[in-house]
């Protein structure tokens, strides 16, 4: 059975080969295509992310709707439960194009607090010819969340991962985003990419290399595929959004946020069909570099040489990382791991006083299909760590951030954490469960001492450098620096999700939730109880398990 089922993804993929659209990031909306691209005997790059349709060898379309009735007659119930609302198809085209929605009614239950999230929007993809494929989406929000997302969402400006937040009658926020690109691959061994999205590194739920966990950006990103090799260049330029008030400015004295620039290179192998090694660097400059203006610098565009002999060369203060990514698969599984380094220094790791400038993070996990002989079924566990300080910058315009938050994990540094999830799926019904426990030190109220968590925060003098405001007086020491150090925190954080799924293409699906979170530290302890009910288009990630 196994066997034709594969064969038939085979002739049912011939057709579509030319799509080079990317496939969704969504965790919900990749669950059954995971399964083939992880667990079958198949020689593919998974660690950057989205993937191109092309790149997989099979046709994502007919794995999703593999496992669900596609019998319609009736027109309108076709376009509702297993299609594409509009689908125009030519001998060298095809474009589609679907509604976004998401409607959900909640109750935060402590507070007896009534909340809400509505988004319309609308998704287009298309490919023309062999070589070009483009897609486009925007959605319009607006929402009351539950009071932990509240206060995150004030405290930051912006809804996590969805742009910045205004506000919407008083106990509301308003908030919009749009997204898209356009694809051209001459050949096998090239794709092109120019677009305005986000993207991911890694095999887990989490990155500590590149996520998806902040607002988009434009991008340029290179792929070049050989062998058993797959070099990917990506360019990109950030955003400081928390510029104006850490110079103590207001909206009218800037015109626009101050940009950065980010040039990233990863470079994966496929040693064999179940190992594969990826490494990893990035490179961080601000537009703005006394004593004069800087932007972007081609010295970066260099798509082959290593970034830190250029950083030297150039006298720069700029902000560069390096990192790895590992996968191991089995038949039915895999484990993966991350290591990230920010600064590092063997003779300070080995005296063991806890040098600021050791700044490394590491992740590690695993991921299961079909255990216990459960069809559909998935569990995965995860640990991520990362020390103090990683991440951050002398000068927190250079910090590896945009859009005020993390480029990597959500909670940027200083912190563990550990997670468990389950995916079981039954015909169109579909349950989810989480499970977090977190651990990290953050800021004191009206304390300017950085401790490590706050990529936002100065790592050393540059606010008394430069005469500024609310970036911190820098860490407090060079040694003795710990793990959790500053206000330390945990969260609890526990959901359920039962799902029905309308339409498998857009991951349209009725919804039913709970979540249970608890946050405590010496200042303040938040405690949620919060239910919700509605209809969404679960394409995307959405991190509010923060």
């Amino acid at each position: 059975m196994k066997f034709v089922f594969v064969v038939t993804l085979f002739f049912l993929s011939v057709s579509v080969f030319s799509q080079h659209t990317n496939l969704f990031l969504g965790e919900s909306y990749s669950l059954d295509i995971n399964k083939v691209l992880y667990t079958q005997d198949v020689d593919k790059h998974t660690s950057f992310k989205p993937i191109l349709k092309s790149n997989l060898g099979f046709d994502p379309d007919s794995v999703i709707i593999s496992f669900y009735n596609n019998t319609f007659k009736n027109w309108y119930k076709r376009k509702i439960f297993s299609d594409h609302l509009i689908i125009l198809e030519g001998d060298d085209y095809r474009v589609i194009a679907s509604p976004i929605i998401s409607l959900f009614k909640g109750k935060e239950l402590i507070e007896a607090k009534n909340t809400f999230i509505n988004t319309r929007g609308y998704l287009i993809e298309g490919d023309l010819g062999k070589k070009i494929s483009f897609s486009t989406s925007f959605f319009e929000n607006q929402a009351i969340f539950a009071n932990y997302l509240d206060t995150y969402v004030r405290l930051t400006k912006v809804v996590p991962g969805q742009g910045y937040a205004r506000d919407f009658k008083q106990t509301g926020f308003d908030y919009a985003m749009s997204s898209g690109y356009v694809t051209y691959r001459p050949n096998k061994m090239f794709a092109i990419q120019f677009g305005h999205g986000k993207h991911f590194i890694g095999d887990g739920y989490r990155s500590l290399l590149l996520s998806d966990n902040t607002f988009n950006y434009p991008y340029l990103k290179i792929q070049t595929s050989f062998w058993k090799l797959q070099y990917t260049n990506l360019y990109t330029e950030l955003m400081d959004i928390n510029y104006l008030a850490t110079n103590g400015l207001t909206d009218a004295d800037q015109i626009g946020y101050p940009k950065k620039y980010m040039s990233s290179h990863l470079l994966s192998l496929n040693v064999n069909k179940s190992l594969s090694f990826a490494l990893f660097e990035s490179v961080i400059w601000r537009m703005n570099h006394a004593p004069g203006n800087r932007g972007f610098d081609i010295n970066y565009l260099n798509p082959i040489v290593m970034l830190r002999p250029i950083e030297f060369s150039l006298n720069s203060p700029d902000n560069v990382l390096v990192g790895v990514n590992t996968k191991y698969s089995f038949n039915s599984s895999y484990t993966y791991g991350q290591l990230v380094l920010d600064e590092f220094s063997l003779t300070d790791l080995r005296s063991n006083k806890g040098f600021w400038a050791n700044k490394i993070g590491y992740q590690l996990g695993y991921k299961v299909f079909d255990p216990f002989n459960m069809n559909r079924l998935t569990l995965q566990t995860e640990f991520n760590y990362v020390r103090p300080y990683t991440y951050a910058h002398h000068n927190p315009q250079q910090n590896y951030a945009h859009y005020n938050q993390p480029l990597a994990h959500p909670l940027g540094a200083n912190f563990s954490e550990l997670l468990f999830m389950a995916n079981y799926s039954w015909k169109r019904f579909e349950i989810n469960a989480k499970i977090i426990f977190a651990k990290y030190g953050g800021d004191f109220k009206g304390d300017s001492i950085s401790y490590g968590s706050n990529l936002y925060f100065s790592t050393g003098d540059y606010a008394d450098e430069e005469g500024l405001v609310g970036i911190s007086s820098g860490r407090p020491s060079d040694y003795s620096i710990e793990m959790y150090q500053g206000n330390l925190t945990t969260v609890e954080y526990k959901s359920l999700n039962i799902s029905y799924i309308l339409n498998p293409y857009t991951n349209l699906k009725l919804n039913l939730g709970v979540t249970l979170r608890n946050s405590q530290n010496d200042e303040d302890s938040i405690q949620t109880q919060f239910i919700h009910f509605g209809i969404i288009s679960n394409l995307f990630n959405h991190y509010y398990d923060i």
